[in-house]
């Protein structure tokens, strides 16, 4: 093979690429595309040239050849949250050994910015993953007609060709319910996440359960941050609880915060848990105690709704109580 041309990555063409291997441009299209079959020896010449010149294929020149671009997009509520950042490690790495990539968007828990972000995605991607969307049925709804291939995670849609993963919130707060119940609990304060969210109200489906009969349950306006949780410490606590339950772990750490700050030991004035087990949890001080449901089964089923033949059908994940050290019997004198 002749020396290549003196040409830089950003200025090699497909031209270059086919008179290095003594090839058509054709050729070079249907080798880089995946398209028609080639011979083996033209392919790895084709290859081996576009190596040589540094030549990348236009993306969106490839999308139109192929009818697929790979890509599948990925929108999230809050990208400072740990539980979605290792849903989207687990989903990436779904997704690389699959040979696609991930495109992601994230939108400070705005349904509005979440459908736009959606709605663009759409146009893209091969596939749309909304990781617990806050948008409401409607705008999802447009948001599936508008997608090639749409799956939700933590919100289910009646639609013949949307596919679901949901983690069954409910048992998680039935298993805290009935942990704080055992250990003498009666007064609960619950620092509910965003109005919007669909899992905060299957959240709130365990406190009906029989696990959390006997107890008082209160609910309290937060949200889904750190400084979400830090904001509603003293409201909770005007309530005289002998246990918090917050929306989720962000939440949890932040109250852990507040609450030191105010001279509060925990679990020796007030025992506090938190639901997913975000990375963090096992190493605060103290362990959070929380109910963990596998964010790897989650992306890999997730990813799993992306095949040739997906059914329409949601997935149930069930988690498991963890017991640390943040919790234990109540107080005899409240705070």
């Amino acid at each position: 093979m002749r020396k290549p041309p003196a040409k830089t990555a950003a200025r090699a063409t497909i031209h270059d690429v086919a008179r290095l291997a003594e090839v058509s441009t054709a050729t070079v299209s249907r080798v880089l595309s995946g398209g028609k079959p080639v011979s083996p020896e033209v392919s790895e010449r084709v290859r081996a040239a576009a190596q040589d010149v540094g030549y990348r294929p236009n993306p969106a020149a490839q999308t139109l050849l192929r009818g697929s671009s790979r890509t599948v997009g990925v929108v999230v509520p809050d990208l400072g949250n740990p539980y979605f950042a290792e849903i989207l490690k687990g989903v990436a790495a779904e997704a690389a050994a699959d040979e696609h990539h991930t495109l992601v968007a994230g939108t400070d828990e705005d349904p509005e910015q979440e459908y736009r972000s959606a709605i663009e995605l759409a146009r893209w991607v091969d596939g749309l993953l909304l990781c617990a969307p806050r948008m409401s049925t409607p705008r999802l709804r447009e948001v599936a007609a508008a997608a090639r291939r749409l799956v939700l995670i933590n919100r289910v849609l009646r639609h013949p060709a949307v596919g679901s993963v949901v983690v069954d919130y409910h048992l998680g707060v039935r298993a805290l319910c009935e942990h704080l119940a055992s250990l003498g609990h009666k007064k609960i304060a619950y620092l509910q996440g965003p109005t919007a969210a669909w899992s905060d109200q299957q959240r709130q489906r365990g406190f009906r359960s029989p696990q959390a009969s006997g107890l008082t349950i209160v609910r309290v306006p937060c949200g889904s941050t750190l400084t979400d949780g830090r904001e509603a410490v003293e409201e909770a606590l005007s309530y005289k609880p002998t246990a918090l339950i917050c929306f989720n772990d962000h939440v949890a750490v932040g109250v852990l915060s507040r609450l030191r700050e105010l001279g509060l030991s925990v679990p020796r004035d007030i025992s506090v848990a938190g639901i997913d087990d975000a990375p963090m949890s096992a190493h605060t001080d103290p362990g959070l105690t929380t109910y963990a449901a596998s964010t790897v089964e989650v992306g890999r089923q997730a990813w799993s709704r992306f095949a040739p033949d997906p059914t329409p059908t949601t997935t149930h994940v069930r988690g498991e109580l963890v017991i640390r050290a943040s919790t234990t019997h109540p107080p005899r004198r409240r705070h």
